[in-house]
């Protein structure tokens, strides 16, 4: 008998685990060597010193397991960042390790961005430490309100200030140490305590994936340096660990996510006590923290810091609504500066981002037309296609990265070599650290992030060619931050947003003054084949210019990863491949699981419910639209069924559907002009009415399995164990094998 698709498949590709939750994962990444789950010592980067003076490339990102390389050009190429000043015209205004490391290793930057060049310009005076003997009502604004876009540059923006503040107050400690008189050994060992006992600065980030970037960041910013050191709370990871680095290291930089630091402040004594004297706050995507919840975590964690003027705070954001103004007013002091880097007249996403959105005329063909605009992001961006695909549902996105990992092979002109990454809550921080660094320095030149909304903010993705949003995001902002993760600092980029009929309502009522071009499910096929008939007149003149290899059967390391990093050549000829797409994806429906196919469209169920004021339309047309999804758009014999107990719980019920799913019989008695009250006393009523209810749930049990509390939640989680992969999940694919 014939092996199964998943099994052959994991043989070719050797995993070395399984993701966690119901869906397996062909190609899973070792984490544990590149993960950053407490950052090191500063210290531990000495060694590397010489070897950087030596001119050999060091990689200094924990994160990373790449070598570092020089910064995207972006500067250089952008007519809006070569109209700024450079970073050389702050010699004298910050110190000169701190330059060396913003115009050589390892950033090699030349032109400031516009947030950049409108905070760094208040340096000096915006790093000097707080003099209570010289402040008056005519010194300089220490606080500053900062709106800025993601992608813009803005944690350089911050960090420098923060770098310079911290090398001051330093300095500063140790002169008063040799002025009391004591001997000239005491300074270094004054510096040393003061470094290694108070909090220089506190960021705190919304996320656990933001926190570590502005962490790594950080730890080049501050790289020559002797002695620097960043830490780093993030849940997710050992609180052992965080707290040994913390006793034995330095406190110069401290990045959290204010879950973890709450917690550490009330149940570590040495955490609350380094940080009561913070000299510096920064509190990054502050919109975002509001629209998290963490009103009360920051309000909470501000308690233990000092009050203002002798604190020092940023507060940066991408929006200025009226919680972010309540918390400036509550968190800065009253003479803090505002700093606008959005133009007024400014589109709310980035200008050069050209945007579409697809309404597909029914639900079949939702999945070919993601694949033709990955497949046109792949020929339009040849050696340096990467796309993300954003899905609104954890479970919606572990089963859409399965069937593009399949349906790439074939139906993708990179073929084989697309390599697929998939992050979603259900994965551990471990594997969703790993995973987001191994995309992030992907040089394949075809590369999909299939991805919930973990990645929608602030974690900077370089060189991302499309985003693609598959349903309506959370809201307009939510668009606008995924449409972030594209174009930044400059460079080019497209965002496409994919819409079941009746999801149109969020372009017309939510989407009203983002510029957007519609583009037809036709019109993409046509330019498709119109591309790939040019690629196969001439592939040489189509790669002209790219560095690439012939392609081959692919190879790979001990860890699953393709060894070579260099783009590998389409086929020949790719007209065919195109033509045979929809037969692809039919042959792969017929072996996908009903199961995982039924809780999917339980996810998104719950998620399209609470949208439905923001869509204008009433939840039947949800409920039906959904379940033609399933049977359209994956392949469903029947469409799923929703009894009346499980839509409740979900909130369906209100004014205007409260009758939905009720016999003919119940909803004419409830539609009489019987007075409410009538009958609540007799138990013979009561009886008749329970009687009816009972009767029709029994009927609709009798039409689909699937009528009790337990749908949705699948065989696996009731009867079956399955098998439990290494993060403590059930590992089960969501395609069946087929029947031979």
């Amino acid at each position: 008998m014939a092996s199964s698709l998943w099994s052959t498949a994991g043989r070719a590709y050797r995993p070395l685990s399984f993701s966690p939750g119901p869906f397996r994962t062909l190609v899973t990444l070792s984490a544990r060597r590149h993960v950053v789950p407490s950052l090191p010592s500063s210290r531990r980067y000495d060694h590397l010193l010489a070897n950087v003076l030596k001119k050999e490339p060091v990689n200094l990102d924990p994160g990373s397991i790449v070598p570092l390389e020089k910064e995207d050009a972006s500067h250089e190429k952008n007519d809006t960042y070569k109209a700024q000043p450079p970073f050389s015209s702050l010699r004298g205004s910050v110190s000169d390790l701190t330059l060396k490391a913003l115009i050589t290793r390892p950033f090699n930057l030349t032109n400031m961005s516009p947030v950049q060049a409108s905070v760094l310009s208040m340096l000096p005076q915006l790093s000097e430490p707080y003099n209570k003997e010289t402040e008056n009502e005519a010194s300089p604004p220490r606080d500053l309100l900062v709106r800025a876009k993601t992608g813009t540059g803005k944690t350089l923006a911050f960090l420098i200030p923060a770098i310079e503040a911290r090398l001051k107050s330093i300095e500063r400690h140790g002169r008063d140490a040799v002025q009391s008189g004591a001997d000239s050994n005491a300074r270094g060992r004054a510096e040393l305590s003061f470094a290694r006992q108070q909090v220089g600065t506190l960021i705190i980030s919304p996320t656990r994936e933001l926190a570590t970037q502005i962490a790594n960041e950080a730890i080049r910013a501050s790289y020559w340096h002797k002695g620097f050191e960043v830490r780093l709370f993030t849940g997710g990871t050992s609180k052992k660990l965080q707290m040994r680095d913390w006793m034995r290291g330095r406190r110069d930089i401290v990045v959290a996510t204010p879950g973890r630091l709450r917690d550490l402040l009330h149940t570590e004594p040495e955490v609350a006590e380094g940080i009561r004297k913070t000299q510096v706050l920064i509190l990054d995507e502050a919109d975002t923290l509001l629209e998290m919840g963490f009103r009360d975590d920051i309000e909470a964690i501000t308690d233990f810091l000092p009050k203002s003027p002798i604190r020092q705070t940023f507060l940066f954001s991408a929006t200025l609504s009226r919680a972010i103004q309540q918390v400036a007013r509550q968190t800065l002091n009253p003479k803090y500066k505002h700093i606008d880097a959005v133009p007024a007249d400014d589109s709310p996403v980035h200008a050069h981002v050209p945007q579409y959105h697809t309404v597909l005329p029914s639900a079949d063909h939702q999945i070919p037309h993601l694949l033709r605009l990955i497949a046109h992001d792949q020929l339009t961006n040849p050696g340096r296609s990467k796309a993300i695909v954003f899905f609104p549902t954890t479970k919606m996105t572990q089963l859409f990265s399965t069937l593009l990992r399949e349906l790439s092979k074939s139906v993708l002109p990179a073929g084989r070599h697309t390599r697929t990454y998939e992050i979603h809550s259900k994965r551990t921080q471990e594997s969703r650290a790993s995973t987001s660094d191994s995309f992030r320095n992907d040089k394949s030149g075809a590369a999909i992030l299939v991805t919930s909304d973990v990645s929608a903010r602030g974690v900077d993705y370089p060189g991302v060619t499309r985003v693609i949003q598959v349903g309506i995001p959370g809201g307009t902002e939510q668009y606008i931050h995924r449409i972030g993760r594209t174009g930044r600092a400059g460079t080019k980029g497209r965002g496409d947003l994919i819409l079941l009929p009746w999801e149109v309502g969020f372009i017309s009522w939510q989407l009203t003054d983002v510029p957007m071009k519609a583009l037809a499910t036709n019109e993409l096929k046509a330019d498709l084949h119109e591309i790939a008939k040019k690629h196969d007149e001439d592939p040489d003149l189509f790669w002209k210019g790219v560095r690439t290899v012939e392609a081959g059967r692919p190879q790979y390391d001990r860890s699953g990863r393709p060894k070579t990093a260099v783009p590998v050549r389409f086929a020949p000829t790719l007209s065919p491949i195109f033509e045979d797409m929809q037969n692809h994806v039919d042959n792969l429906l017929e072996q996908i699981d009903e199961d995982a196919v039924r809780e999917t469209v339980g996810s998104l169920l719950g998620y399209y419910i609470s949208k439905t004021p923001e869509l204008r339309i009433q939840k039947p047309i949800v409920v039906q639209g959904l379940k033609d999804w399933a049977v359209q758009a994956c392949g469903l014999p029947t469409p799923p069924y929703f009894s009346p107990e499980f839509l409740d719980r979900l909130g369906f019920s209100d004014g205007r559907t409260k009758h939905f799913g009720k016999s003919e019989r119940l909803r004419q008695r409830a539609d009489t002009d019987t007075p409410h009250w009538i009958g609540r006393g007799s138990k013979a009523s009561k009886d008749r009415l329970r009687r009816d209810s009972r009767d029709m749930t029994d009927r609709m049990e009798d039409v689909q399995e699937y009528g009790q509390r337990s749908e949705y939640l699948g065989q696996r989680y009731n009867h079956e164990r399955g098998r439990v992969d290494r993060f403590g999940s059930t590992a089960r694919s969501p395609v069946r094998p087929k029947r031979w």
